[in-house]
């Protein structure tokens, strides 16, 4: 199946969250879990979502997306983020740019993804001089990624435009049990 919108979120959740010492896409997000927290906010902006993961979690993944319109997929390998990345992009039909959205990196708002979306260069947010994410990836810079090796880091593959953001929360990191305690502010904030 090919998706063929212009711009594409691609949300990456095949990590193995040893850190964490559970899925970081299950987490417990109020009444929802974090993948399905993370989509529901892309697909609130008309984005077309693929969510690539690993086959341990396809099945609790699939059933906590049912009711959006994400794409789940599940590629051979994925040891690589940047491996996981191209799987994603290889089912993208000629995307023009394509968002980059860590599982593990919910903190951004939607005006943050607007404004990448309106800037025509590969770009990541920054706040207070520290860069965060989501990564917005450009047409010119695909043709690249697309024939990285997988393990390829991607600040090794392109250079990235720093856009400064007003989004205090867009360095939440969820590594660790204490992480948790910060997205628990965040998501609370998110439903004030």
């Amino acid at each position: 199946m090919k998706i063929t919108e212009n711009t594409v979120a691609i949300v990456l959740a095949a990590g193995k969250s040893e850190r964490l010492g559970e899925p970081k896409a299950l987490l417990n997000c109020g009444n929802q879990t974090l993948i399905k927290f993370i989509v529901k906010r892309l697909e609130s902006i008309d984005l077309k979502v693929i969510v690539v993961t690993n086959s341990k979690l396809e099945k609790s993944i699939e059933e906590s997306l049912s009711s959006t319109k994400a794409t789940l997929l599940i590629p051979e390998n994925t040891d690589y983020r940047t491996g996981n990345l191209i799987a994603g992009l290889n089912i993208c039909k000629n995307p023009k740019q394509i968002l980059v959205v860590p599982v593990d990196r919910p903190g951004w708002s939607l005006n943050t993804i607007k404004h990448l979306l309106e800037i025509n260069e590969t770009s990541c947010p920054v706040y207070e001089g520290k860069g965060g994410h989501p990564l917005l990836i450009c047409k010119k810079d695909l043709d690249f990624l697309k024939k990285s090796p997988k393990d390829t880091p991607l600040n090794s593959i392109f250079s990235t435009k720093k856009i400064n953001v007003n989004d205090p929360y867009i360095h939440l990191n969820i590594d660790t049990q204490e992480d948790i305690k910060f997205l628990k502010n965040f998501i609370d904030k998110f439903e004030s």
